[in-house]
């Protein structure tokens, strides 16, 4: 799934939806917040709706050419996705 950045916290509407790096959120921790790419899917538990997020560390980041965020390792909101944020937006499955 191809998701996109938005400039604000309040700005996370569609599945695959992020924000950030920010340090607003978490005591000064940077962090990227985001509706999971199955976000909206029928059925969906209230969970798996939510707005999660990664804090760095553990997880690194890096800003790519084209605006969008690479995020390393995995990403693991269990039990509802596990995969990657990729260059390009792109949302993919662990």
């Amino acid at each position: 799934m191809i998701g996109r950045r938005v400039d604000s916290i309040g700005a996370i509407a569609r599945p695959g939806d992020y924000y950030g790096p920010d340090t607003d959120y978490t005591g000064g921790t940077p962090a990227v917040f985001f509706l999971l790419p199955n976000a909206r899917d029928e059925g969906a538990p209230a969970g798996q709706r939510s707005v999660h997020h990664v804090c760095f560390p553990p997880h690194t980041y890096r800003e790519c050419p084209d605006g969008s965020l690479e995020i390393r390792a995995s990403i693991g909101a269990m039990p509802f996705w596990h995969g990657y944020l990729d260059e390009g937006h792109v949302w993919r499955t662990a």
